[in-house]
């Protein structure tokens, strides 16, 4: 059976979205899923900070530009199941690099086959013509608990419902039960009109995390944050 593709998406910056995808991708081949994390995110790439992967060689800007085959811009990390296709933008090359983003799903479905879950980590943004690319992509929403940033989140569910694209389901990051103005759960599925909603608590250590280049789900498997994105990969490998 081909992958399933899961792009991950907010609708703007600071909710979480990298590190979801991150440590999703992580515990998801912890679960014996063989999983595929690619940071599609050109202009702000960042995934591969959380796994202290500097100094590689090849990455998507050179697959995208045909200086290398994408299967030398694929590195194994220590789990055999966990792949990374990392990004770097290329001084002077990002339009270009921008442009070629329009052939990314004939690579995708080159790769289909060798995985069961290949994760995308996008960039922040209502802007939809990235998944539209992805033949089959399902999108996972990441949002804070906080008013303002659900009602966006809401927009972006709807843009992606108008489009025909299928909302797997909505994580609610950072929640802290003391903080009397976030939206619970309910108030949350009554507003967003979703199945799938996940929690996943407010945690430091997840920025102890990306210190030491090694995701949360690994590093600290026992925290709260790390207990409730493993819950998350646990319900995505499900569905």
């Amino acid at each position: 059976m081909p992958a399933k593709v899961i792009v991950v998406m907010s609708p703007k910056g600071g909710v979480g979205k990298t590190t979801m995808s991150v440590n999703l991708a992580a515990a998801i081949s912890e679960l014996n899923k063989k999983t595929l994390l690619i940071d599609a995110n050109l202009e702000t790439p960042h995934v591969a900070v959380y796994y202290g992967f500097v100094g590689f060689k090849y990455s998507l800007d050179d697959v995208l530009n045909e200086r290398t085959r994408i299967e030398n811009a694929i590195y194994t990390g220590d789990n055999p199941n966990f792949h990374l296709l990392p990004s770097r933008v290329s001084k002077g090359g990002e339009n270009k690099t921008l442009h070629k983003l329009i052939n990314i799903n004939s690579y995708i479905e080159k790769l289909k086959e060798n995985y069961e879950f290949i994760i995308i980590d996008s960039k922040p943004s209502y802007e939809l013509s990235f998944i539209k690319l992805i033949k089959d992509a399902n999108s996972l929403i990441i949002s804070n608990p906080d008013i303002t940033s659900m009602i966006e989140a809401k927009k972006l569910k709807e843009e992606l419902e108008s489009a025909n694209i299928n909302v797997i389901g909505l994580v609610i990051n950072k929640v802290n039960s003391r903080i009397k103005d976030q939206m619970t759960e309910k108030e949350t599925r009554d507003l967003m009109d979703i199945k799938n909603v996940w929690k996943v608590r407010e945690d430091n250590k997840v920025y102890n995390a990306l210190k030491i280049g090694i995701p949360l789900v690994l590093s600290s498997s026992g925290s709260f944050a790390a207990k409730d994105i493993i819950n998350v990969a646990k319900q995505l490998i499900k569905i």
